[in-house]
């Protein structure tokens, strides 16, 4: 499959990416430190914060996924948003592929602000964390054929096992929001096996 074919597969993962991208060089272009954000100007943007998302602003939970605390917090992100949405977003559809997103994503936002109640959230990681769960919960199922399978199961669990052995020794990781993004997308995987076929396991990218 060629790149610009591949890419009429993944439209959804390709658009969030762009907002994403857009989102930043807008804070960027407005003050905040390339490298490293700023909690009252990313506050201004819509970040997460409990005192003032729990008393009536619900909406940050979902404009603080398209906000990043810097470059490289964005890139890595975006990167591993790419590289699941390119293999997933095939399978189980643009409709299905948003909705986990957003979904996973507002519940990581939600255990992370009540979990850190005085910290500023922002990123899309419970949500990439999300699209994760999902697409180890479908590996582990029938969908896709057995020679397909198990490349991508070993893969996808290095990813999610590798990302939480580092976050358990580095600093200023969300691991409440990768855990319940992750978990939260675990269980969509399963409800989703019910609506696919088959055939959308063969759409797998090779």
């Amino acid at each position: 499959m060629d790149t610009l074919t591949r890419m009429k597969t993944m439209p959804v993962t390709l658009l969030l990416i762009a907002v994403n991208v857009i989102v930043y060089l807008l804070t960027v272009l407005t003050g905040m430190d390339i490298w490293q954000g700023n909690g009252e100007k990313l506050l201004h943007w819509g970040a997460n914060y409990w005192p003032m998302t729990m008393q009536g602003q619900y909406w940050r939970l979902l404009t603080s996924m398209f906000l990043h605390a810097g470059l490289w917090h964005l890139f890595t992100n975006m990167l591993g948003l790419l590289i699941a949405g390119m293999f997933l977003e095939p399978v189980i559809r643009s409709f299905r592929f948003a909705a986990a997103y957003i979904l996973t994503g507002i519940i990581a936002d939600f255990i992370s602000i009540w979990y850190h109640r005085t910290t500023v959230g922002v990123g899309a990681s419970g949500a990439v964390f999300g699209i994760y769960g999902v697409f180890l919960a479908l590996l582990t199922t029938p969908l896709f054929r057995p020679s397909a399978r198990y490349g991508f199961l070993i893969y996808v669990s290095m990813f999610v096992i590798l990302n939480f052995i580092v976050a358990l020794f580095a600093e200023g990781i969300d691991n409440a929001a990768h855990l319940a993004g992750f978990c939260s997308g675990f269980i969509t995987g399963y409800l989703y096996f019910f609506t696919l076929s088959k055939q959308d396991g063969d759409r797998l990218p090779q």
